[in-house]
C-alpha cells in the first residue's frame, strides 16, 4: 500500500463577483479587483493578463466570467 503525502485540497468556496464582462468598469468594481501601483490584479489569482482597455476598463478573465451562479 502506498501512502500518498496531500498538500492541497480543493473547497467549495462561495464568491462574490460583479455581474458583466469587466472586473472595473461601466460602473462598477468588483471588491476582489485590486490596481494598487497602477497594475490590475485579483485577488483570486485568476489570471496574471489583466489589462486596462481605452475606456479604462479591465475584462474579467474567462476563468471569472464561467464561474456559475449559486
Amino acid at each position: 500500500m502506498t501512502s500518498e503525502k496531500k498538500y492541497y485540497k480543493l473547497v467549495l468556496l462561495p464568491l462574490e463577483v460583479c455581474v458583466g464582462d469587466f472586473c472595473l468598469g461601466d460602473g462598477r468594481v468588483c471588491g476582489n479587483f485590486d490596481n494598487d501601483g497602477g497594475h490590475p490584479t485579483c485577488r483570486f489569482n485568476l489570471s496574471h493578463d489583466l489589462k486596462y482597455d481605452k475606456y479604462v476598463r479591465v475584462a474579467k478573465p474567462n476563468k471569472c466570467k464561467n464561474l456559475r451562479d449559486a
